[in-house]
């Protein structure tokens, strides 16, 4: 059980014995009449959920070095505990599943276990993370804040956070036999992204302005709406300048090369003459089985490109701040502004189907295709 002291500099102290073993905590507070009142509070808490069995050291102690400690002690007490703990099973399921993973996939799983699962939940026993405890957790990580006060995780962010909770809690359990708690947890209404694709001026500004070593990097991605990792992973194979094709076959992540993003982006493209002319100037420059390096001659890395090409050019070309992955999308409304057949876009793009075309692109294709009903309404006035 616990009580409280009152230390000789006067400062109230909580003193525990759980496991057989003493524990002693400073509440920080002088003992005034006012904290005692407010310091019994507490250990009257404390002292029902060391009678229940329920105590959790981190509970009332969260910033307290004898966590650790606490939790090392509770598992030696209670070895025979039929469901394990979420470090322990989560790291299990790592292991069984990591084969099928991309690295990529399995580097942001880590990250998302070390960074927010496992301080919420690696010392709770699989069967006692309830409903509750998740929704607490996705409230905390919605408050988050950036400097500047703006929100540091979106709604499709912390979605994404609850990934690897959802399939762990699915697998503890139907592996330990206990109800799956997350039957009524909805996802959080994501935020839409809208394209924002640029017009043909802007991608002649562009180009105009980008470093002129980098002007066929980009062309290539106006042009033919590759993924940037994509366009970092092609090699020299994959060029064929006799069928004039381009093989979409790897990726490039994360200092990886990898397989595409999916079935339908192993993909050939077929060479404009444009196209055509900027590929072989750029085999012609590079050494290396790349097609566009790094100044250093390794393969380009994202950031790289990010900081110091796309958004540099933005700048110094006055054009409006947007994703590196406009390319793709103003590839996809020029083409089709330019009449080509949706279904050839469609593949170009590596899309599964041409659904995406017309619910994602149509009304920027009107505006760069002038198709306003502007024509309609000169033909009728000009019969008048």
């Amino acid at each position: 059980m616990a009580k409280i002291r009152v230390r000789p500099n006067g400062v109230i102290q909580y003193d525990l014995c759980v496991y057989g073993v003493r524990f002693r905590e400073t509440s920080g507070l002088s003992a005034t009449p006012y904290n005692l009142k407010k310091t019994k509070a507490v250990l009257k808490r404390l002292n029902a959920e060391l009678a229940l069995g329920s105590f959790d050291y981190k509970d009332f102690f969260p910033d307290s070095k004898k966590v650790e400690k606490f939790q090392l002690l509770k598992r030696a007490k209670n070895p025979a505990l039929s469901t394990p703990y979420f470090d322990t099973f989560s790291q299990e399921w790592l292991t069984r599943q990591t084969h099928e993973w991309k690295n990529s996939y399995r580097i942001n799983v880590i990250s998302i276990l070390k960074n927010y699962l496992l301080p919420a939940f690696g010392d709770k026993i699989m069967n006692t993370i309830t409903f509750k405890d998740v929704q607490t957790l996705r409230s905390q990580l919605c408050e988050l804040t950036k400097k500047d006060g703006s929100r540091k995780l979106s709604n499709k962010r912390i979605n994404i956070i609850l990934v690897p909770l959802i399939s762990l809690l699915h697998i503890a359990a139907d592996e330990h036999d206990f109800p799956y708690p997350l039957e009524r947890l909805k996802p959080l209404r994501e935020e839409a992204s809208d394209p924002n694709p640029m017009t043909q001026d802007e991608v002649n500004s562009f180009l105009a302005t980008v470093a002129p070593q980098w002007r066929d990097y980009y062309l290539i991605r106006f042009h033919t709406g590759m993924r940037s990792c994509e366009v970092h992973g092609l090699m020299k194979d994959c060029v064929d300048f006799t069928h004039d094709l381009i093989r979409v076959r790897r990726n490039w992540v994360n200092g990886e090369l990898t397989d595409v993003k999916t079935p339908k982006s192993n993909r050939e493209i077929v060479m404009t003459a444009t196209v055509k002319a900027a590929l072989q100037r750029a085999v012609e420059k590079t050494n290396g089985q790349f097609v566009f390096t790094h100044p250093k001659g390794f393969p380009l890395d994202t950031r790289y490109v990010n900081k110091y090409l796309w958004y540099p050019t933005l700048i110094k070309a006055n054009l409006a701040k947007r994703r590196p992955y406009e390319t793709r999308h103003t590839a996809a409304v020029l083409h089709l502004a330019a009449h080509e057949n949706p279904l050839y876009v469609s593949r170009l793009l590596g899309h599964s189907s041409t659904r995406m075309l017309y619910e994602v692109y149509a009304p920027y294709v009107i505006n760069a295709a002038r198709q306003d009903g502007s024509a309609f309404d000169a033909m009728m006035q000009g019969g008048q």
